[in-house]
């Protein structure tokens, strides 16, 4: 079969899990990504100056839900005893409430690569 290896890589969140649960992120591999879905748009700056930081961070859930193939997980802004799932396709809406742990990972993966080629 044709195509770069390892093209998704399964993110599990065991800390995260309830006993009995998968608590899980599956990615593209941002090795096998055009940097292009890797960057974020480009954020204006507020009228004072500064760095849009909520722009910013948008900016970002926009690139992760681009590269969410699949997850298990749930929306970490619910307060419910029994939290809801997040549906599929990810969506930068739905990005923003995850946790930041799995936030961060994600990213992690991400900047690996970036950085990689600076």
């Amino acid at each position: 079969m044709p195509g770069y290896a390892n093209r998704l890589i399964r993110l599990p969140f065991p800390d995260l899990s309830e006993e009995g649960d998968d608590v899980h992120v599956i990615i593209r591999n941002p090795k096998t990504v055009p940097l292009h879905e890797l960057n974020t748009r480009d954020v204006p700056k507020l009228p004072s100056g500064e760095s849009d930081s909520d722009g910013i961070i948008r900016a970002m859930y926009e690139v992760i839900a681009r590269i969410v193939v699949a997850w298990h997980v749930y929306d970490a802004t619910s307060t419910d005893d029994d939290q809801p799932p997040l549906p599929l396709p990810a969506t930068e809406d739905l990005v923003a409430k995850l946790p930041k742990e799995i936030i961060d990972e994600i990213a992690d993966r991400m900047m690996e690569v970036k950085g990689a080629g600076a």
